[in-house]
């Protein structure tokens, strides 16, 4: 660029629109795609903008760590949820399709939740400090190992249909109350105490 010639940013009819986005951390590729712009030149112009500018520019402030790793924590539990949602509904297809001679169908299902349970592994993994703080969230259907261990079962109960029946409804209700959160476990709990008592 020569010196005394304006970039092509700032004569771009949307350069409001490029700044805004440019001070707020839009994906440069976003960006360049949107408005027909090589990347180098998004990248040096916002190198060389203002900070008073994209300062006011900001429309959400920066978070500090401790907001970020409350959001990572919470997302981390939400994702953890739907993953042991979706790993139940696999199971769910897995057990309509013993019902109904779908040998393949059972196959892909249980490899699907196979799948699921190793997403549910590398989460915990990676949660595994927030883990060691709350455990009152983990429930037996979170941990990778149930994968196995309900697949074989169901598997060994196969040729015995009345006790298959029976488990595989047991482990539904069992998996829901995982999927559903800790008020229905605690639910559960107090009627089981009541019923005891009674």
């Amino acid at each position: 660029m020569t010196a005394g010639r304006k970039s092509i940013i700032a004569e771009h009819p949307d350069r409001a629109a490029i700044e805004l986005a440019l001070a707020n951390g839009v994906s440069q590729t976003a960006l360049s795609k949107r408005y027909g712009l090589d990347q180098s030149i998004l990248s040096r112009y916002r190198a060389r903008m203002d900070p008073d500018l994209v300062k006011r520019l900001r429309v959400r402030p920066a978070r500090s760590d401790e907001e970020l790793a409350h959001i990572r924590e919470l997302e981390s539990k939400s994702l953890l949820d739907h993953l042991i949602l979706i790993r139940g509904r696999l199971y769910c297809n897995a057990d309509r399709s013993v019902r109904i001679g779908d040998d393949a169908g059972e196959r892909a299902a249980l490899s699907e939740a196979g799948k699921a349970s190793e997403r549910i592994a590398k989460l915990l993994g990676e949660m595994g400090s927030v883990i060691r703080h709350d455990h009152r969230h983990l429930h037996l259907a979170a941990s990778p190992e149930w994968h196995a261990v309900r697949t074989e079962l169901t598997r060994a109960l196969r040729p015995f249909p009345e006790a298959h029946g029976a488990v595989i409804a047991a482990l539904q209700r069992a998996e829901a109350m995982a999927a559903q959160g800790q008020d229905v476990i605690a639910q559960e709990s107090a009627r089981v105490l009541e019923h005891m008592n009674a």
